[in-house]
């Protein structure tokens, strides 16, 4: 028997149970007993927040029978069964209840309710209550449909179900906000010896009138090799001669489990240093700071500016935290959480229309907390590529003496600093009150710091930074004596605006003189209009007059999606304006995008007219773009990329973004007909499987067998929900939903899903009382061929039942022999032999018929 022809069996038993019903009503209405005093059906009763389960109930006249204690188990209320009834309590043990079918009564804390003799039924296979009782006196509203065939049961009070589901659902909350995950199954982290990966590649050609041609060329290569992420990447220009300097290679291994070290970092290396680089640093580093982000408490205000309406990505310690978008002017602000251990902070910047900045800013954020008890460090070694080929060091300890307080120190040596090259430091983060914090750091002969922040309730913040420079320093290449700065930073709203508005003034003295600068932003939208407005104020001690001018950007949405975006600055120490800028922008054809803008900076008497077009392919960002004045015509033409090599199934992947660094997952679900938890070759893909979370780019491939998850962030324990119910059959069962991963950079994981196909068994318990008729609530244990119980089975009001959900392979059913030792029946067969054969769609045996009779 198919698939279809079990659900159109259930479907015609639910139609006669109705008409059984109908029959019912009828013959009581007519005066004529055609049916027994009561009959007994399954039914689906619906639960608030606890979704709906199926309960025997007993039908007598127009009225509808519970089962106490299936009820008051399934709500986990406590129950006892005894000689004379049910006793137990409800939620609290005060509130004592004690059902009597005995006496006829009910007794509730306090109170008793006499029972008439037709308002519950006893039988041998338990005791039912008629409805209407259990909201009366327990306050569980039930309600009954004849329609539908099902109950609905409504409470006001917290049951120990409800409550249990509740606590559950606290600790999943507060694993998840602690990072901890509950898969069901985990993949083993692979460290490969060599694995080919990712390519990026790019080309720009710009063709100007005044300067030499430039034609540029980037390539990337993103491997595995032993066991550790390898990345290579070669930079071109023809206008500059090749050199190491312009190049960025790096060997990064990653093992959060391990204790001695965690990170191991060969090449190009991040120093964190304090001394002026103006290199980058070739070298090794070590740390045993782990990977994953370790939530510790408050924010830091991170923001700056960038091109107009361009996404902003913040990651920190390589993992995607936040994304924004630049306003009209091109600023951003972000709120950076502050996390334990070595808080690496770096920005990448995207184009509204898949234009991508490769250049990453590595940000240092003053504070850096350690767990209590736990020590780390970082130590880096190596040679600045510089003229003078420096040699480079650095190595820093944090220790955490509580959650709040952390104490540190190191050494940093640079070659060739005249002033010392041993430069000892120590440094201290502490968390004072609720959103005050303080840092502070001195590092001898060179320089001593300090960094007060402050963040009210109402999102006013507060930051005071002072800087002492030793005079005699050579560390840091300039000759500053000191820098002092504060900030102020809040939100503002109205009724037709939202804006962040922000003061800054800073002060540097040197030796011979001081520069002030001050800063006043207001930054969002007014009435739907995107909004920039900042004034400017730069103050010398050598000049009389302080420069004071002003920026305003707006961008407005007009009709047919063109965005028409005005800039001007004004001068006020001029009285006059300095720039304008008018920029008229709409996508066309599908993905395309064209832009029109005229520029007119008054200072140099300079007119720019550009024309703008730029086309997303699947493999590839292309542009071209016309700028012509009457100073300089620059023609640019541009066009970025990616493959990434699945060598799981031997396809090479295309995309128009980068996809060095990133991770990949391939997931194969299969049919598990061995239920070896492994594809073999006679075992077909799944199509149309779904999953829940959407992390990183989604795609399907050879007729939807094969998911692919692309752009997902290294070094992290992802947990991939499958959806079960996405699957075409229901016979086909995932047993392990959630399965966690550690994503690895630069290839593709394969992940293996296998989805067992389940078999239904089915058939009739009759009882010989002068004619057979259905039983039902008699229980039929499934037994595998080793003896272990592979289902039990309630048969329904008439006898029927089914259950789906056994593998393939040899069983044995047969009554539960502790009821049929109770109700004192014999049951002819003992015991009934099957087997659920392999089939795609899944095996039914629906012929088992047991006949009960008495002793």
């Amino acid at each position: 028997m198919n698939r279809i022809t079990s659900d159109f069996i259930l479907k015609l038993k639910r139609f006669h149970l109705q008409i059984f019903i109908f029959l019912l009503f009828s013959s009581t209405l007519s005066g004529q007993e055609t049916f027994p005093e009561y009959d007994e059906l399954n039914v689906e009763m619906s639960v608030p927040r606890l979704g709906t389960v199926e309960i025997p109930i007993a039908i007598k006249g127009q009225d509808a029978y519970l089962p106490v204690q299936e009820l008051f188990d399934f709500l986990k209320i406590k129950n006892e069964l005894t000689a004379e009834g049910i006793t137990g309590f409800i939620v609290h043990p005060d509130s004592i209840y004690s059902i009597n079918f005995q006496e006829n009564y009910i007794r509730f804390k306090d109170e008793e309710y006499e029972l008439e003799a037709s308002d519950f039924i006893e039988t041998p296979m338990g005791n039912y209550l008629k409805s209407n009782y259990f909201g009366d006196v327990f306050g569980l509203d039930t309600q009954f449909s004849f329609r539908s065939l099902s109950v609905e049961l409504d409470t006001e009070l917290e049951l120990p179900v409800i409550k249990e589901m509740r606590l559950k659902k606290m600790r999943e909350s507060l694993n998840r906000v602690r990072g901890v995950v509950e898969p069901d199954t985990t993949i083993a982290r692979r460290y490969p010896f060599f694995k080919p990966g990712t390519l990026d590649w790019g080309v720009v050609t710009t063709q100007q009138s005044d300067f030499e041609n430039d034609n540029r060329l980037s390539l990337g290569l993103g491997t595995m090799f032993l066991g550790g992420e390898t990345n290579l990447m070669l930079n071109y220009s023809s206008r500059v001669p090749f050199n190491s300097r312009n190049q960025f290679y790096q060997w990064r291994y990653v093992n959060n489990d391990s204790r001695l070290f965690k990170q191991v970092s060969v090449g190009r290396i991040f120093t964190r240093a304090t001394s002026s680089l103006f290199a980058p640093v070739s070298g090794v580093q070590v740390s045993n700071s782990p990977m994953q982000n370790r939530r510790s408490f408050g924010t830091y205000q991170l923001n700056d500016y960038t091109e107009p309406r361009w996404t902003v990505e913040l990651y920190v310690n390589n993992v995607l935290i936040d994304f924004t978008q630049a306003d009209a002017s091109g600023f951003y602000s972000f709120e950076v959480p502050l996390m334990y251990g070595n808080t690496a902070v770096s920005l990448r910047f995207y184009g509204p229309w898949g234009e991508e900045r490769v250049e990453e800013r590595v940000i240092n954020i003053p504070y850096n907390f350690v767990p209590k008890n736990e020590v780390e460090y970082t130590l880096s070694a190596g040679i600045v590529e510089n003229e003078e080929w420096q040699r480079f060091s650095r190595f820093n300890l944090n220790y955490g003496i509580s959650n709040a307080i952390t104490l540190g120190g190191g050494v940093e040596y640079l070659s060739e600093v005249t002033s010392g090259e041993v430069m000892p430091f120590v440094n201290s983060s502490v968390r004072i009150a609720s959103g005050l914090l303080f840092s502070g750091e001195y590092m001898y002969g060179v320089k001593g710091e300090g960094v007060l922040s402050y963040r009210s309730p109402q999102n006013l913040q507060v930051d005071l930074n002072y800087i002492k420079y030793d005079e005699n320093q050579t560390a840091i290449n300039f000759n500053y004596l000191e820098e002092r700065k504060i900030s102020l930073s809040t939100p503002i709203r109205g009724n037709n605006f939202s804006m962040f508005g922000r003061f800054s003034l800073n002060q540097i003295i040197m030796p011979t003189t001081e520069f002030t600068t001050a800063q006043m932003l207001l930054s969002g939208a007014v009435f739907g209009v995107s909004t920039n407005f900042t004034t400017y104020g730069i103050y010398n001690d050598r000049v009389k007059e302080p420069t004071i001018y002003s920026s305003l950007s707006q961008t407005y949405r007009l009709p047919n999606r063109f965005l028409f975006s005005p800039q001007v600055q004004y001068d006020y120490s001029r009285s006059q304006f300095n720039n304008l800028i008018l920029e008229l922008e709409r996508p066309i054809f599908e993905k395309g995008f064209l832009n029109l803008a005229y520029e007119n900076n008054f200072l140099r008497d300079a007119h720019i007219f550009e024309v703008g077009f730029r086309y997303a392919l699947d493999f590839a960002q292309t542009s071209l773009t016309s700028r012509i004045g009457n100073r300089n015509t620059s023609f640019v033409q541009s066009a970025r990329g990616s493959m990434m090599l699945d060598d799981n199934t031997g396809q090479i992947l295309t995309s128009n973004r980068s996809a060095m660094s990133k991770a990949g997952l391939t997931i194969i679900p299969f049919l598990d007909f061995n239920g070896n938890g492994q594809r073999d070759s006679m075992e077909p893909g799944v199509p149309g499987m779904e999953l829940k979370n959407r992390s990183g780019r989604l795609s399907y491939h050879e007729n939807e067998t094969i998911l692919r998850i692309r752009d997902l962030q290294p070094y992290i324990d992802m947990v991939i929900e499958i959806d079960p119910v996405s699957l075409d059959n229901i016979a086909w069962k995932i047993p392990n939903p959630k399965i966690k991963v550690h994503t690895v950079p630069n290839h593709f994981q394969e992940i293996h899903v296998p989805v067992e196909v389940m078999g239904e068994v089915g058939g009739m318990v009759y009882v010989d009382d002068n004619g057979l008729r259905g039983q039902g609530r008699i229980i039929i244990n499934i037994f595998d061929e080793d003896g272990n119980k592979a289902a039990r089975i309630l048969s329904e009001g008439d006898g029927y039942f089914t259950y789906l959900g056994l593998k393939p392979g040899k069983y044995t059913a047969e009554i539960d022999r502790e009821q049929l030792e109770n109700l004192g029946y014999i049951s002819e067969p003992e015991a009934i032999p099957f087997e659920i054969k392999i089939d795609e769609y899944g095996d039914i045996v629906d012929t088992l018929e047991f006949v009960l009779s008495s002793r």
